[in-house]
């Protein structure tokens, strides 16, 4: 799975507050012919924590979920400024990461299938690892980010400091806000692949949209600024043709079949500290994914569940007293090295 890696540097660095922020990009290897995205955000003084690696979900990808440039919109900077030594990663087929020559016509193809991105995040790690010199890094998914982060730590727990889903599924059955919208009209118990495009396309209004849905505000202001909900839409799509959002889709599947009990990975089979932490109106995730987790983690050495009263699905881009404070606390006081 290893594959020779090919790096091209891109020097960014920028002034915040009292602490200069350094950005720099690089284009790796995973599988034959896909070459994955990272950023890496660092200030100049760290502390010893394993480094943390971001991953986005079925949605917008690295840039736009955890680095834009302004105020309140980068959850990798404001972990960095924490001391934390930060990478983002785009899975293959998102914003600049490439992909493979999907056949569109295959309906039934999970495209970017927990097993393929769990390739992607390996080369990451290898990449990481040999960058920073350490043998373990945490790892950060949200929704299906999270999804993708604990198949992996169940293959590969010695690579694995820590855990950390945010917002995601667990393998649970239980009513899911989407089971009626994916599942076939010929059998409920199945994914509706006839008509499910094999790329997952959206514009930005509809970006929007699924956010506004988590807000219990008729004021959307209230929850988050309308310049970063702006810019995060417009940077959601900018990397894209034609501006519309065009991503695998085959989260979809997966997504579909964990709600219903049916999913790629069981929690007996995390072997890392593991970080739960769930918005109380996130709309992809369910309140028993949690209760599910905290029964079933019995071979975690440590492990932690927290509820934001008030967040929503992108709580990370939310003002700071609507959760997303308290989301970097919980990160960084989780994040130390294993024993």
């Amino acid at each position: 799975m290893w594959k020779t890696l090919l790096v091209i540097p891109l020097l960014i660095s920028v002034q915040a507050s009292a602490q200069t922020v350094k950005r720099e990009d690089f284009m790796i290897d995973s599988d034959p012919g896909v070459k994955i995205f990272v950023r890496e955000i660092t200030v100049k003084k760290r502390s010893r924590k394993p480094p943390i690696l971001l991953l986005h979900g079925g949605g917008s990808g690295a840039v736009a979920s955890f680095d834009l440039p302004v105020e309140g919109g980068s959850l990798a900077e404001d972990l960095a400024k924490e001391g934390q030594h930060v990478f983002i990663m785009d899975a293959r087929g998102w914003e600049a990461s490439t992909r493979p020559d999907y056949d569109t016509l295959r309906r039934w193809t999970i495209t970017a299938s927990s097993a393929e991105v769990s390739h992607d995040i390996h080369a990451v790690i290898d990449f990481i690892r040999e960058r920073t010199g350490t043998k373990q890094v945490t790892l950060f998914g949200w929704a299906t980010g999270g999804q993708w982060m604990g198949y992996y730590s169940c293959i590969y727990p010695n690579r694995v400091a820590a855990l950390i889903m945010l917002n995601s599924l667990y393998n649970e059955k239980a009513h899911w806000d989407f089971t009626i919208p994916f599942r076939s009209p010929l059998d409920t118990s199945q994914f509706n692949y006839a008509s499910s495009p094999v790329l997952r396309r959206a514009t930005k209004s509809q970006l929007l949209d699924n956010w506004d849905r988590c807000i219990p505000d008729s004021n959307k202001a209230n929850w988050r600024d309308p310049a970063l909900a702006e810019l995060y839409g417009k940077t959601s799509v900018g990397f894209y043709t034609d501006s519309i959002l065009a991503v695998p889709g085959g989260y979809r599947a997966e997504a579909f079949y964990t709600a219903q009990g049916k999913g790629q990975w069981h929690a007996k089979d995390i072997l890392v500290p593991l970080l739960y932490i769930r918005g109380k109106y996130d709309n992809w995730s369910r309140p028993e994914d949690l209760l599910a987790l905290q029964l079933r983690l019995v071979n975690s050495p440590r492990k932690q569940f927290v509820t934001l009263p008030e967040g929503t699905h992108h709580v990370f881009l939310d003002r700071p007293e609507k959760g997303r404070a308290q989301l970097i606390e919980e990160i960084t006081n989780f994040n130390v090295r294993r024993k």
